[in-house]
């Protein structure tokens, strides 16, 4: 740990002084920008909680974002792809995401907070588009996505578990100036990021690219089976802190939980792409919604707090493998040519409508049923979307397709 923490200020420094290591610069910009969501995002629900929002009322604030990154991150994508320099937007996002988000302390009425929920969304839809840059300089300057991402995932795990204990003694209100502070960083070291030519000159319309892919059912059903398993995530990143509360747990260890998943994901990014090729991308995902299926029905018995935060470890292998296995799959089954509309077919389905159907679900269940309840529903959707593998798997047996071995 001495020696990743040693390396990071090495790191720091020549991003913000002038190295020529395009790597590096990358590096410390994700691994700011993962401080600054994990400084923030994992606790919002206890904040408004603590304000005295009611769990469904959180939910909907929640959910509500789901509809704007659905509407947002396409047209946003489809800007950078023809932008000579891609770095605005995220100075943009850096700089105005962290006013938006002091809306949320401003005033307590449902309507207001709705509206900052979309605001701010649509702030952070940007956030996909460094991934994109990431791959695009990956390529020209030699090294791999997984090289940079591991040093967000690394920074989330730390910046969580210290945030928790932070937050536990000092207040959450500190989480505003943080993530202030942060933002503004990212500005600044997305000035040193390189300035890349845009990524396409597609002539066909976005939406036109849509109504191709839809006429792809097995595409279209697998979309459907990772959006059942996007629910389950979505509801247990925004109801944790709840559950930790309500359950009477110590709350000074709440964040403790995403940094035990986010620590498992590290090893567990760089082995998934020797596993997909051993494996098949299919098995993995087999792999991955069990690994998530078993972790909810642990939390629905209320193990010790200890026991809850050992599980977290399958979040993190459920996380990483569903994660690298599913972006694969997604690329083998969309025509030529339509590889990134699919990509953004799958993040606005699968990712911001899960996230905003499991905000929804989960405020309900949790209001209704409580917090074991609620994992309990989650173990179900878990299942049945282990169950839209296992089905997907069956009707491609008899078809030569990319899944029983990606090519990584």
């Amino acid at each position: 740990m001495t020696r990743c923490v040693h390396e990071l200020f090495m790191h720091l420094s020549h991003a913000l002084w002038g190295c020529d290591s395009t790597k590096r610069r990358f590096d410390v910009y994700y691994f700011i920008f993962f401080m600054a969501m994990a400084s923030a995002q994992p606790f919002l629900s206890l904040y408004l909680n603590d304000r005295g929002i009611s769990s469904r009322n959180i939910g909907l604030i929640l959910s509500i974002s789901g509809v704007a990154q659905i509407l947002a991150q396409p047209l946003l994508g489809a800007i950078n792809d023809r932008a000579r320099d891609g770095r605005h937007l995220l100075i943009l996002s850096a700089i105005l995401s962290p006013i938006v988000f002091w809306g949320y302390a401003m005033n307590v009425a449902i309507g207001w907070l709705m509206l900052v929920s979309v605001v701010f969304a649509i702030m952070q839809s940007a956030a996909p588009l460094m991934d994109a840059m990431a791959l695009q300089a990956s390529t020209k300057f030699d090294f791999t996505y997984g090289q940079v991402r591991l040093w967000g995932a690394l920074s989330y795990a730390l910046t969580t578990m210290a945030a928790g204990f932070f937050y536990h003694a000092s207040g959450l209100h500190w989480a505003f100036v943080m993530y202030a502070i942060l933002s503004i960083t990212l500005a600044f070291l997305a000035l040193r990021l390189p300035q890349l030519p845009a990524l396409s000159t597609a002539k066909e319309k976005f939406w036109q690219g849509i109504w191709t892919l839809s006429q792809h059912g097995r595409l279209l059903f697998f979309i459907a089976v990772c959006f059942l398993l996007s629910i389950t995530m979505s509801i247990n990143s925004a109801f944790l802190p709840l559950y930790f509360h309500a359950l009477k747990y110590p709350m000074g260890l709440v964040g403790l939980n995403f940094t035990v998943a986010a620590l498992v994901e590290v090893p567990m990014f760089q082995l998934s792409a020797r596993l997909m090729e051993r494996m098949g991308a299919m098995r993995v995902l087999f792999f991955a919604s069990a690994a998530f299926a078993v972790k909810y029905v642990l939390m629905a018995v209320a193990p010790s707090v200890a026991g809850v935060i050992a599980v977290q470890a399958l979040d993190g292998v459920g996380y990483a493998l569903y994660w690298s296995a599913a972006v694969h799959m997604v690329s083998s089954l969309a025509p030529e040519k339509y590889g990134g509309t699919a990509q953004t077919m799958f993040g606005s389905l699968a990712g911001s409508l899960g996230s905003m159907v499991g905000s929804t679900l989960g405020g309900w269940t949790f209001g209704s049923l409580g917090p074991l309840g609620m994992y309990w529903m989650n173990a179900a959707i878990g299942a049945l979307a282990f169950g839209g593998y296992v089905i997907f798997a069956l009707m491609s047996r008899e078809k030569r397709t990319k899944w029983t071995s990606v090519s990584m």
